[in-house]
């Protein structure tokens, strides 16, 4: 308020003196002596122009340390400085050589000597500073222990309070960057903003209590109200309110969304995306909440795979066997547990919260505690692995006791292309198989056929006694007998039949069977060398015929012909 009155007294008498409806020579102060000399020349209802002078550097300061009206007015200390202007009492105290500055309020910049440039509006602001160069200090007690750094700017009461050596940073916001003491390249905008940094640089805290307890950590980002609240870390990157409110001493991570956060204080490289979305492990990204039931997108997620950055290549991947020893289930999640495991080291309320996340979210982790899922259970798959001694990437394991499983499906494919390849072999060889089975059972039916045809002309032989002279099977040369295929065949009223007989045998005849093996005629022959014989087939019915040669009571061979009556 006395800082407000002085440059509005200020004011006033310069307008007053500027105007010219009053008769009133220029008063040019230049060779005035004296404080009490300027005194006498600013009085009430004076006007004209104040002319300062410009042939000497001492008049380019002017100094208003106390009321206008009395001894304590001054309009220069120095012969050297330029360019000041300070305005309450004791402000710019000390100044000898220092050019540029402004300070109003009451000593502000009290100390400076050598510092050019620089700005203090507000009780003690800048106070302590001697040579420090570029500085900006709005608000009582900003930037009072300033003495020789730089380019500081703190926009507040006690904002930049007990910076020293740091240079570069910025406060906004009452008590922001108040314990900063060597930090530099520092942001801080927002009521206690990384109020307690002593040392670390290149910090933004944007926000309400944003990097609160910070002191030594060094390249973090904090945005929102109790963003990164007692973080000690490095490397961190909070936005939004409460967004890695837990994150202690862990470093490297990322919390993007209101009360984005971790589930350990120490974790490292660890990223929650989303409203309320909780992390618990190193390494390990997580995105949404219990609340959350589909994350998608309109292309498939890309997973690095290039050969040329992959060693120790093994084929070694179990397929059936695995993929058969699994349990695929259907199954709903406890959303209300999950949550209160995410939570179970959540301190907002010491800071105020009361607990407005989890009541906002408490209708939306009903609905998704009813939504039916199907999939495994992780450690069901960990055992099945671990049982064939397959090392399975699809098994995230938990880094701590009570820490989560998880299973990557994607993994899945790798075993299933395996099983898939392996009942193709499987399949082949089958077919294969088969094949060649198929090709034995033809020939073995055929060799059936023979037989049956050879039993059956047997059977008709008995029948019609043509084994009058079986004793002599054994001594009968037959390389030499030949029976050969009926013409034409298929036939429908009668074929022909040739044959070759040898030089010696007892008997000889053709004799036919039906499908069923029954006789149905028997043709005796006779004389060696070829011969034929007619078949009348009119009082045969359509169907397969089989003829066969016998010698001496031995079958030599055996036709099948078909009838096709018309």
């Amino acid at each position: 308020m006395k800082t407000t009155l002085t440059l509005l007294v200020v004011t006033t008498i310069f307008c007053i003196i500027s105007q010219t409806s009053v008769a009133q020579a220029n008063l040019n102060l230049s060779n005035l002596s004296s404080p009490t000399a300027v005194n006498q020349h600013l009085l009430p209802g004076v006007t004209g122009k104040l002319n300062l002078g410009s042939s000497s550097a001492a008049w380019n300061n002017v100094y208003f340390n106390g009321a206008l009206y009395t001894d304590s007015v001054r309009v220069f200390r120095s012969n050297k400085a330029l360019f000041n202007l300070y305005a309450g009492a004791n402000a710019g105290f000390s100044n000898s050589i220092g050019n540029g500055n402004t300070g109003t309020g009451y000593q502000a910049l009290y100390t400076n000597l050598k510092g050019n440039l620089n700005t203090a509006l507000g009780y003690n602001a800048l106070y302590s500073n001697k040579n420090g160069t570029s500085n900006i200090g709005v608000g009582a007690f900003a930037l009072y222990k300033n003495i020789n750094q730089v380019e500081n700017v703190a926009v507040g009461n006690y904002g930049l309070y007990s910076n020293t050596d740091g240079y570069g940073n910025v406060a906004v916001g009452e008590i922001a960057l108040y314990g900063n003491t060597t930090g530099y390249n520092n942001t801080a905008i927002g009521t206690r903003a990384l109020p307690a940094n002593v040392s670390g640089f290149a910090n933004v805290a944007i926000g309400h209590f944003s990097l609160n307890s910070n002191s030594t950590g060094s390249n973090n980002v904090a945005v929102g109200d109790w963003s990164l609240w007692v973080s000690h870390g490095y490397g961190n990157t909070a936005v939004g309110k409460y967004s890695l409110y837990n994150l202690n001493t862990g470093n490297n991570n990322t919390g993007i969304g209101d009360s984005a956060d971790v589930t350990s204080s120490n974790l490292n490289n660890a990223t929650a995306i989303g409203f309320n979305a909780r992390v618990d492990a190193s390494n390990k990204v997580r995105i949404g909440n219990t609340a959350v039931t589909s994350i998608g997108g309109q292309v498939g997620w890309s997973i690095f795979s290039d050969g040329r950055y992959k060693k120790n290549i093994k084929e070694d991947v179990k397929g059936l066997s695995f993929i058969n020893s699994l349990r695929p289930i259907t199954y709903t999640v406890d959303t209300k547990s999950l949550n209160g495991y995410f939570s179970q080291s959540d301190s907002k309320t010491a800071a105020g919260n009361t607990g407005g996340v989890n009541a906002e979210m408490a209708k939306s982790d009903n609905a998704a505690s009813k939504v039916i899922y199907s999939g495994f259970i992780a450690q069901e798959v960990e055992a099945a692995a671990n049982k064939l001694n397959f090392d399975f990437s699809g098994v995230d394991k938990p880094q701590t006791k009570d820490g989560l499983y998880g299973l990557r499906y994607d993994n899945f494919v790798v075993p299933l292309v395996k099983a898939v390849q392996e009942l193709s072999r499987s399949s082949d060889d089958k077919d294969s198989k088969i094949a060649t089975l198929q090709k034995e059972l033809a020939a073995k039916d055929a060799k059936l056929d023979d037989l049956q045809n050879q039993l059956n002309a047997l059977k008709a032989i008995v029948q019609g006694s043509a084994l009058s002279n079986a004793s002599s099977i054994s001594s009968i040369t037959l390389s030499s007998a030949r029976l050969e295929q009926n013409a034409p065949n298929p036939f429908n009223n009668g074929t022909t039949i040739q044959y070759t007989l040898p030089q010696k045998f007892s008997s000889a005849q053709i004799i036919f069977t039906d499908k069923a093996g029954q006789l149905i005629k028997q043709v005796t022959i006779s004389g060696a060398g070829k011969g034929s014989i007619n078949l009348d087939a009119s009082n045969l019915a359509s169907g397969t015929y089989s003829y066969s040669l016998v010698l001496d009571g031995k079958i030599v061979a055996t036709k099948q012909m078909m009838m096709l009556a018309q």
